[in-house]
């Protein structure tokens, strides 16, 4: 009876072992998987970040051979449009070791200023010699950094190699990169970018923009212990972590930084304003998995996460899909006011006062949350009821248009930091879809913006 019994527990313990065994292969597999696919995704983001900067040199080289103003205008809008691309891959390298922001501002202000000179173009204006040189300048810094991500590329997939025999590799299938050549090489890249002169001008991305901007409603001043308590209550989901370090952050707010490390070793990034504790942004670095979700329950999940925030008088203006990463959607909300025209109360899209919202697929988490242009606008303050009617801005429209749905009242901000109120008309012309804004107060047309739209979502340019 014992021996059977011993038996009985021998077998026992060698299923539980077989088991165990199993268990750790499986998720050792999916660990494993895991990192192959964060290794793909940082390497689909690099290759499209040299596309986008090759093709910002390309642009410019070629809106300083042109002749005349219309093909001047238009290449530099493409450099602009590229740049956009640009800064959205580097957003998502997944680079942990290297700060890239020098890089992306760079990257920001090239395309910031070739918006600057193609709407200058476009009024009919006269660019400067001294700014055509300032954009000679620009196109030499894109040249080195071209030069500088193509060796960073071979050096990291190769563990050595030339610029030309990188471009083999932008076909091939994915290969395990060397950490240590992508730290050297974007440490490199951080000190020549930082060594090219930023252009004078006026615009989002300008060092005038980006130097210390107050909170539109600050608060008394918080201490670290405070900001991690407001960090760790705004990011827990339920989770422990292993780690929570604070830091100081100077930049536009001056903030706390709350980093949140998980057992597994992934990390969560919430900056808190020091004036107030606002949260300004938040970012987790956690691996996803298969999407499971289709863009309506994210958007679902976006909104009911605003409005457990408070900002549930938010509207959506927008979302899309990173070019990168098809297992996240970013939503974009703007703030709303309310001025009187055409004798009522008329809603207004405050498109400064603008939040993002990231939103994982696979669970529906929030893994990225940007309220920085929301905390430091607050053009509802400055709300004036519109002297140009709606029926007055649409007899402005060219006729061959097609309107689609009503016009609503916007507050835009423009290239040149300011922001003003306009109408914002949604028209068709054959297959393409633009907005157009006419300013609301001279009924002069501000701004008109392309919309692509896509299985992706949708993108203005």
């Amino acid at each position: 009876m014992n021996l059977r019994r011993e038996r009985t527990a021998l077998w026992i313990t060698a299923a539980i072992a077989v088991a165990a065994i199993i268990f750790g292969i499986v998720q050792y597999r999916q660990v494993q998987q895991l990192k192959i696919l964060g290794e793909v995704a940082r390497q689909r983001a690099f290759f499209n970040l040299l596309s986008h900067v090759e093709n910002m040199e390309g642009n410019l080289a070629k809106a300083r051979a042109s002749s005349t103003p219309a093909q001047r205008s238009a290449f530099l809008t493409a450099c602009w449009s590229h740049s956009q691309g640009a800064q959205e891959n580097i957003s998502v390298m997944g680079m942990t070791t290297v700060d890239l922001s020098a890089m992306q501002k760079f990257v920001a202000q090239v395309g910031d200023y070739c918006m600057v000179l193609s709407q200058k173009l476009a009024r009919g204006d006269t660019v400067t010699p001294s700014e055509w040189e300032v954009l000679a300048t620009c196109e030499t810094g894109v040249k080195d950094l071209v030069r500088a991500l193509a060796e960073t590329g071979a050096s990291a997939f190769r563990g050595g190699g030339s610029q030309a025999g990188l471009l083999s590799l932008r076909l091939a299938a994915p290969l395990p990169s060397n950490d240590d050549a992508w730290f050297r090489g974007f440490s490199e890249i951080d000190s020549l970018v930082q060594s090219v002169p930023s252009p004078a001008y006026d615009g989002p991305f300008s060092d005038r923009a980006l130097e210390s901007k107050p909170l539109a409603n600050p608060g008394p001043e918080i201490s670290q212990d405070e900001a991690e308590r407001i960090a760790i209550d705004f990011m827990n989901q339920g989770e422990n972590y292993t780690n929570v370090q604070v830091d100081n952050l100077e930049g536009v707010v001056p903030a706390f930084l709350v980093t949140g490390t998980r057992n597994g070793g992934s990390e969560v990034s919430v900056a808190v304003a020091r004036a107030g504790g606002a949260v300004l942004w938040a970012v987790d670095h956690k691996k996803l998995s298969n999407p499971q979700l289709d863009v309506d329950a994210a958007r679902q999940a976006a909104t009911s996460f605003l409005d457990k925030l408070g900002l549930d008088t938010l509207i959506e203006t927008g979302w899309r899909k990173p070019e990168t990463h098809g297992d996240r959607v970013v939503f974009t909300f703007a703030g709303t006011g309310s001025v009187t025209a055409d004798s009522r109360p008329v809603q207004v899209v405050l498109y400064p006062e603008m939040v993002k919202v990231e939103v994982a697929l696979d669970t529906g988490d929030i893994i990225s949350y940007d309220a920085m242009a929301y905390l430091t606008n607050d053009v509802s303050k400055q709300l004036k009821p519109p002297l140009v009617s709606a029926k007055e801005a649409g007899a402005t429209l060219n006729p061959e248009l097609v309107r689609e749905g009503e016009p609503r009242l916007t507050v835009i901000p423009l290239v040149s930091g300011r922001a003003v109120m306009a109408w914002e008309f949604r028209v068709t012309h054959q297959t393409d879809t633009y907005l157009i804004y006419i300013n609301a107060m001279t009924g002069e047309e501000e701004m008109v913006l392309q919309m692509v739209i896509d299985e992706s979502g949708s993108l203005t340019m």
